[in-house]
């Protein structure tokens, strides 16, 4: 079957199993990259279904099937040059790195996941936390953006909305599965976020992706395209400094000592641990 004659819902199936692929190998090499492509895989797979159920009826399915392989392919690109990089840098694994050591082939915003990630005391909820962030405040739109420009067509904002209430509605749902797979008492962490972790609700979701599409518009508008460009390559970097040191010095010194008490507790699954 070409891909000229796949049904939408096929189209999204196979961005799922090109997904569950990218966790099984995370899984396997203990790749910290790993919760957040789960999370993806079962985000992918809600759109799969709701695609082949029609339910919610979408007025232009192929529309929402193109945006979910053209923004995968945004986070397999980024994947594939980070790939290839570790392949030939010096130094283990368990080095720490700068997003500066990481080349321009990555985008900003995955050096900046990536090195946050290496660090000695990162959580899963900040693997997932900074991957969504960088997935949605800089590849969504910039996926947006390809799609406009090659259809010229800004028509499926009401579409756009279905897939995010979609996404929105099962993110609990995954997020109780995403602790189970990887870190039991996932909730524990709430305390060290504070309020930070609200990308990850139904709402934040849904609030992330309408800011994507409206990024999208400063993007098309050439008076607006630079400085649109500039902030959501940062974004995600504020997002990590936020967390990570904030500018409260209290609030700083809180979150260092919560660090210290509070293990990572992560845990891998078996090759036998289900997807679903």
């Amino acid at each position: 079957m070409t891909a000229e004659s796949m049904l939408p819902a096929e189209k999204v199936t196979r961005v799922a199993a090109l997904l569950a692929d990218r966790v099984r190998q995370y899984d396997t090499t203990r790749d910290r990259r790993a919760a957040f492509a789960y999370t993806y895989y079962r985000l992918t797979t809600t759109l799969a279904t709701a695609l082949d159920t029609g339910s919610p009826a979408f007025k232009d399915p192929p529309w929402v099937a193109e945006l979910c392989e053209t923004l995968a392919s945004a986070y397999f690109s980024a994947m594939d040059s980070i790939d290839a990089w570790l392949a030939v840098r010096p130094g283990g694994p368990a080095d720490e790195i700068q997003p500066g050591e990481l080349p321009d082939t990555i985008p900003q915003p995955w050096r900046d996941v990536f090195a946050a990630s290496s660090v000695r005391r990162s959580y899963l909820l900040e693997d997932v936390l900074f991957s969504m962030m960088a997935h949605m405040s800089y590849d969504l739109p910039e996926a947006l953006r390809h799609m406009a420009t090659s259809t010229a067509d800004r028509r499926h904002i009401a579409d756009f909305h279905r897939m995010n209430a979609v996404l929105a509605s099962c993110i609990d749902e995954v997020q109780d599965d995403l602790s189970s797979r990887y870190m039991r008492g996932l909730s524990s962490l709430d305390k060290l976020f504070t309020r930070s972790d609200e990308l990850l609700t139904n709402y934040g979701i849904r609030v992330a992706r309408g800011l994507a599409w409206f990024n999208c518009d400063r993007l098309l508008d050439p008076d607006s395209t630079e400085e649109a460009s500039r902030s959501i390559a940062r974004s995600t970097a504020a997002l990590i400094s936020e967390i990570r040191s904030p500018g409260n010095r209290k609030l700083r010194a809180g979150l260092w000592i919560l660090r210290r008490l509070i293990p990572d507790r992560r845990h891998w699954p078996t090759a036998r641990t289900p997807l679903v």
